[in-house]
């Protein structure tokens, strides 16, 4: 879990600091300050006059503040120590364009106290390298419009179903066995 703690904070700390400069009007408007020759000198230099140099020190004055409550702000969500790094937040988002990949080196755990779903607009794919299990603690639903058990193509036997020698005779339409 080490590997993914300063990535996590350099991630969050980086996009908290392009935020704050974005909105920050005086970064933006920050003119630079223009290069005069000195007198006799081929090679221009800094002119820095006082009045530049209080506007310059008063704008990082004001993005320090920012950033420092920023970084608070962070601080109160994100808990960091030599093993662990919580986020704890009452609403929580990750947002990827592309691609999220999240990956443990031993175990994950999802616990939920009220409802989980799980949605997505094509495939699915729960996949166990063992052994896996689905467990209801009052009710088990599968719901398709055809389910198949280990790819099956033929009709399943259910209650009422007709077999003979044991083959099924008229057993479900859209359930299917090896």
């Amino acid at each position: 879990m080490r590997p993914f703690q300063i990535p996590l904070i350099a991630l969050l700390f980086a996009l908290q600091l392009s935020v704050a400069l974005a909105a920050d009007p005086s970064f933006r408007q920050a003119q630079p300050h223009q290069m005069a020759p000195q007198r006799g000198s081929t090679i221009p230099q800094l002119q820095l006059t006082p009045d530049y140099l209080y506007q310059q020190i008063t704008a990082l004055q004001q993005q320090v503040v920012t950033l420092q409550g920023q970084v608070n702000l962070l601080r109160s969500v994100v808990q960091v120590s030599q093993t662990e790094t919580t986020i704890q937040a009452e609403n929580l988002s990750l947002k990827a364009t592309k691609a999220l990949a999240l990956n443990s080196g031993k175990d994950t755990t999802l616990t939920v106290e009220n409802e989980f779903t799980l949605t997505s607009a094509k495939d699915l794919l729960i996949k166990s390298g063992k052994t896996a299990n689905v467990e209801g603690g009052a009710l088990l639903n599968l719901k398709a419009p055809q389910v198949k058990l280990n790819n099956g193509s033929k009709p399943m036997a259910t209650v009422g179903s007709i077999v003979s020698g044991g083959k099924v005779i008229s057993g479900s339409p859209t359930i299917f066995g090896p």
